[in-house]
């Protein structure tokens, strides 16, 4: 274990020379664990890289450390005593990658296949792209009572294949799942500005897409992390500065997104407040009552208004 400054460096397992591909997770209060237990046994020119951004918990941190181990292959875990943000701690773990490309792979996603990592550098070996996006699925996510509106937002607008997704092109990446070369992103890096929770990703891929092109391919992971219904709402209410950056960054392809323009017509719409305590109330369903395609709406809109109070 190295110490620097306010970080600890925890290295596992032999150093492989040479890195073909570096799996870079950040995580806060959320266990890694299972997704390094799915890929227990990777290729030796694999190494993962892990960023624990503030949990604060030594279990947690002892159950990762484990985990990383039994992966086979070279494993580091830094460790931060404070939250610093999801764009910071992606960069960080872009600095300390030795491969000669990258795969951000979130805490919380599982890969479908026993291939994942195979499939992936057979990508990086046939097709060298700069940018490329796996996909998303829900294949090991089971909705709960709890979690069924994350499940069928997820499942309607983030589950796509890659055919759906090259239409959409940036607007479609994420970076639960994502594929760069090292160079380009030491190039262009996540902006640090998107601080808190969301769309850090969205702003990367937006600017990558006008450096390079983004290939779509068919190898998914679950996400098997899902909200429930006040976790989605806390997190709406965190986006909204953030949203309004991305905005402001990407005048043109934003106005294009469904949240943009619905967050548009409630910035003038009176009684903003009162109406995003009926959506919320719809979105909850506490009498089990409200068709799934009503809670969906009422969500979006929920999202919408508080974006809404960032926007110009």
């Amino acid at each position: 274990m190295r110490a620097q400054d306010d970080e600890r460096l925890v290295c596992t397992g032999a150093s492989a020379q040479p890195v073909r591909l570096s799996v870079l997770t950040p995580f806060h209060r959320y266990d890694p664990s299972p997704m390094l237990a799915a890929m227990a046994g990777a290729p030796r020119d694999v190494e993962f890289v892990l960023i624990d951004d503030g949990s604060g918990s030594a279990a947690l941190l002892a159950n990762v450390i484990a985990a990383a181990e039994r992966t086979g292959v070279a494993a580091r875990v830094i460790v931060w005593a404070k939250n610093r943000g999801r764009a910071e701690a992606r960069n960080r773990l872009i600095a300390d990658a030795r491969g000669e490309y990258v795969l951000f792979l979130d805490a919380d996603m599982l890969p479908d296949s026993p291939l994942f990592l195979r499939t992936w550098l057979q990508v990086v070996q046939t097709q060298r792209p700069f940018v490329a996006f796996g996909g998303l699925s829900l294949a090991h996510a089971a909705a709960t009572r709890e979690t069924a509106l994350h499940h069928d937002l997820f499942g309607r607008s983030d589950c796509q294949s890659a055919q759906q997704r090259t239409r959409r092109g940036a607007q479609a990446v994420a970076s639960a799942n994502l594929l760069v070369r090292r160079d380009f992103l030491q190039a262009a890096p996540f902006d640090p500005a998107f601080s808190g929770w969301g769309f850090e990703d969205v702003d990367w891929a937006l600017s990558a897409a006008r450096r390079a092109p983004i290939l779509h391919v068919d190898n998914p992971a679950t996400h098997v992390g899902l909200d429930d219904v006040d976790a989605l709402m806390r997190k709406s209410a965190e986006g909204g500065a953030n949203f309004a950056r991305l905005a402001a960054k990407h005048p043109e392809p934003v106005t294009r997104f469904a949240a943009h323009r619905a967050a548009r017509v409630l910035k003038h719409a009176p009684l903003r407040t009162h109406l995003r305590t009926l959506f919320a109330w719809l979105a909850r369903d506490p009498w089990s009552a409200t068709p799934m395609p009503v809670r969906r709406a009422a969500f979006k809109l929920y999202r919408a208004s508080h974006f809404a109070e960032h926007l110009a």
